[in-house]
């Protein structure tokens, strides 16, 4: 009984932080969350993606991708660079050719979208 009331309050921690009013959007420069901005710079090369695809780059983009090192700058690196490096760790994290799929196009809208930052 102590194991589900702790469940339930994790849960319940983790609904009200995806629900708070200060959730980033994707409309600040400083956000990783993908929004309309984002999907219509990748809609411009990929006319069928959706802001789900993107949601779900992002997932992977900030789950198993940080799960043995922390985030990547996306500026960081030009788009052949991240292709090799998505390619390279997609087998050792362990996600499908979708999923794959979904995170290039998650770093590729984030990147389409927003101003590459000055040196």
């Amino acid at each position: 009984m102590r194991k589900f009331f702790l469940f339930l309050s994790v849960a319940g921690i983790f609904l009200y932080a995806c629900s708070s009013s200060t959730k980033a959007t994707g409309s600040s420069t400083n956000s990783l969350v993908p929004g309309d901005a984002e999907l219509k710079a990748i809609q411009v090369k990929y006319p069928d993606v959706n802001i789900q695809t993107l949601n779900d780059g992002y997932a992977i983009y900030t789950g198993p991708c940080t799960k043995c090192h922390r985030q990547k700058k996306l500026f960081k690196r030009t788009e052949e660079e991240w292709l090799k490096s998505v390619d390279k760790m997609a087998p050792k994290s362990k996600i499908s050719l979708s999923q794959k799929d979904a995170l290039w196009k998650y770093i590729l809208a984030m990147r389409a979208a927003r101003p590459s930052p000055t040196k």
